[in-house]
């Protein structure tokens, strides 16, 4: 499998610089990495002052990666781990990764599965932070329920995306991306000589292929999104603030990829994308995805992006949907279960049937997990779906160690990227044959051996 280590990736952003460590860092980080090249512990003092330096990050991450170091890669709304999964036991990708989360139940889920977390609301964070100096990717899941059916909708009011689009369109401007041909006042007439040469030095003023940073804060872009009627909708910001402030920083990041509610309105996900474009990010591209598709037994519809600076992966459309898994085959029940989902519900006298939409057949894949699932039963004895049989569902292993009440970790599992999706969208990230991995974990996770025998479900090339 061809993964690229931290240390092979290229450090073109030189314009670009990350802030000067303090002197006593800069000290404790060359100490540190003498140690750790030749094979030794850091000392416990040294230790002490890099770990004060990069809180919240590992203070390793003050550390330039070694050859042969697997990337590091930061997560944010990272969840119970769906995204770390994918990687890790989907894909079998090793990445040094650190995944932010507000929600205590879910990183105690994360780190109770062997993945790194940090407790904390993303906005209160520095996407520049002197740790994040050698970040190479960034993934990003903002909450959905602003865009999603089961929400308020309120994410698309005409209102609220105007607001967050003009938002979007001025992080470029305060990373230092906005192209110079964009500014048409750049110079006054007289400012040209007889030849009509503009005074710039090559790589300054119009010859520059960007403007100056505009010298807003981040603070005060995300203040710009403040006017939304729900704050969650302005968490979309994230998506193309952490990636262009870790550039503009100097980090070498290569790529991005992000989850949202399949609702998500095209006109932010066009402004995304132009954000990364004009910032000359090589590639950038949405697609929308049924889990169901691809092999998954419950049904979860979302909107994928992701977005390269040095190369064109392969992409989620280039994988063919897999074979179809049942609820049933998934949890091991007989043919013919039904499960209820909302209790004894009145009977539509014109249809015979309980009002509300209350039950749907175990022969299919289930409806999509809410936070709600956690009243679903089997029909044929009211035993109830258990925490780890929703986890099943959504393609976490029986085992993974759901933590917090049974009501939290139903809505971790409802919340949750697949690992299964996760794998699919960054395969061609890590240059895995991702839809040979992922049949081979579904065939062991729902233990069908059918699964493997399909051999006609080879990339399309």
């Amino acid at each position: 499998m061809l993964v690229e280590s931290a240390a092979d990736a290229d450090h073109e952003e030189e314009e670009h610089q990350m802030r000067t460590l303090p002197p006593a860092v800069a000290t404790a980080v060359h100490v540190a990495t003498l140690a750790r090249k030749a094979g030794k512990p850091i000392p416990p003092k040294v230790y002490a002052v890099l770990e004060a330096a990069a809180n919240p990050w590992p203070a390793e991450w003050l550390l330039a990666p070694l050859p042969g170091d697997p990337i590091r890669v930061v997560e944010l709304f990272a969840g119970p781990g769906g995204w770390s999964e994918g990687i890790a036991a989907v894909l079998g990708v090793a990445v040094d990764s650190c995944g932010v989360d507000i929600s205590p139940d879910a990183c105690a889920t994360a780190r109770a599965a062997g993945h790194r977390r940090i407790c904390a609301d993303i906005t209160t964070l520095d996407p520049e932070h002197i740790a994040l100096r050698y970040t190479a990717a960034v993934i990003i899941s903002p909450p959905c329920p602003t865009f999603s059916p089961a929400g308020k909708l309120s994410g698309l009011e005409a209102r609220n995306i105007d607001i967050l689009c003009t938002a979007i369109a001025y992080v470029g401007e305060a990373a230092g991306f906005l192209p110079v041909d964009e500014i048409f006042d750049f110079h006054d007439e007289d400012d040209y000589d007889e030849d009509g040469n503009c005074p710039c030095e090559p790589g300054e003023g119009c010859m520059a292929p960007f403007a100056p940073r505009s010298g807003a804060t981040w603070d005060e872009v995300r203040e710009m999104a403040a006017e939304v009627s729900d704050p969650r909708i302005a968490l979309m910001l994230e998506v193309v603030i952490w990636p262009l402030a870790l550039q503009a920083a100097g980090a070498p990041i290569r790529w991005m990829a992000m989850e949202q509610s399949h609702n998500l309105p095209e006109d932010i996900l066009d402004y995304l994308s132009g954000e990364f474009r004009c910032a000359e990010w090589f590639y950038t591209s949405h697609d929308i995805m049924e889990a169901a598709d691809y092999g998954l037994p419950s049904r979860r519809k979302r909107v994928y992006m992701v977005a390269t600076r040095t190369y064109t992966p392969a992409i989620t459309r280039r994988i063919r949907p897999l074979p179809a898994t049942s609820m049933a085959q998934a949890l091991g029940w007989q043919p013919g279960e039904r499960v209820n989902t909302r209790g004894t519900r009145p009977i539509d006298p014109k249809t015979g049937r309980p009002k509300g939409g209350n039950c749907f057949s175990a022969d299919g894949p289930s409806w999509c997990l809410t936070g709600k699932s956690r009243t679903w039963k089997r029909e044929s004895d009211g035993l109830r779906l258990t925490e780890s049989e929703a986890g099943l569902l959504v393609g976490f292993r029986r085992s993974y160690p759901w933590q917090g009440s049974r009501t939290s970790a139903f809505q971790q599992a409802a919340d949750v990227v697949s690992p299964v999706m996760a794998a699919i969208v960054l395969s061609g990230m890590f240059g895995a044959l991702g839809e040979a991995l992922v049949r081979d974990y579904l065939a062991q996770l729902y233990e069908m051996d059918d699964m493997l025998a399909q051999d006609d479900y080879d990339l399309v090339t």
